[in-house]
């Protein structure tokens, strides 16, 4: 099974939104001098870090139902 196109562009967006906004508080925290590149800097890293780990839990989940689905048609014959 695949999810959805649509059902993709939500997970995405929920965690673009969420890693931005822990990105930004984290920019802020750690602020010594050039705050705007720290915000940005910190906000790039936890958006690549979160959207890698969601690109690969998608991908493992589609997998993972693929597989289950296939047990569960051989067990039934």
């Amino acid at each position: 099974m695949i999810f959805s196109k649509k059902t993709k562009l939500i997970f995405y967006t929920l965690v673009i939104g969420c890693s931005t906004y822990i990105g930004y508080i984290l920019g802020n925290a750690f602020c010594l001098d050039n705050c705007s590149f720290t915000i940005f800097l910190n906000i790039l890293i936890t958006n690549l870090v979160t959207l890698l780990g969601l690109y690969v839990l998608i991908n493992l989940s589609e997998k993972s139902i693929t597989e289950w689905n296939e047990e569960s048609s051989y067990e039934e014959e």
